[in-house]
C-alpha cells in the first residue's frame, strides 16, 4: 500500500497495512521497482564510475544515510584515520558511528538507514 508524497520534495511512503496505520517506509528510490513510479519512487539507481589508481588506498560504498550529513572529504578523513591501525572493518564502523552521531545532532531520535562498506584496494598492486 503506497501513499503519495505529502508535499513537494518529500517521499512516498509504503505501508504495511491498507489503512496505513502500521509501520511505513518513506523512500524515494527502490532499485528496479517500477510499480510505484506513479508516486515518485525512482527505480533507476544513480551510478558513478571511477578508475582506481595506484595511489588510491581504499574506496567507500555507502547509502544516503552516510552522505546526508557527512561530506566525501570528511568520510575519507574518518576512514583514513582508522584504516592502518584498526583495519577496514573498524574504519567502516567509525564512519557509521560518525554518521549516526550527525543524524542524532540534526534530527534527534530519527535517522535514515546507514549502510557502508570500506574496501582496501592497495592489494590490487601487490602493496
Amino acid at each position: 500500500y503506497v501513499s503519495p508524497p505529502p508535499g513537494p520534495g518529500l517521499s512516498a511512503r509504503v505501508w504495511l497495512d491498507e489503512e496505513m496505520t502500521q509501520i511505513g517506509l518513506a523512500m524515494a528510490r527502490s532499485i528496479g521497482d517500477h510499480a510505484v513510479a506513479d508516486v515518485g519512487v525512482i527505480a533507476e539507481p544513480v551510478v558513478s564510475s571511477y578508475n582506481i589508481a595506484e595511489e588510491d588506498d581504499f574506496m567507500i560504498l555507502a547509502s544516503d544515510g552516510v552522505w546526508e550529513f557527512i561530506e566525501s572529504h570528511e568520510a575519507v578523513q574518518i576512514v583514513g584515520d582508522h584504516l592502518d591501525e584498526l583495519g577496514a572493518t573498524k574504519a567502516c564502523q567509525a564512519l557509521i558511528e560518525a554518521a549516526a552521531s550527525k543524524w542524532h545532532e540534526e534530527e534527534g531520535e530519527y535517522r535514515d538507514d546507514i549502510t557502508a562498506i570500506v574496501v582496501r584496494v592497495q592489494h590490487l598492486w601487490g602493496k
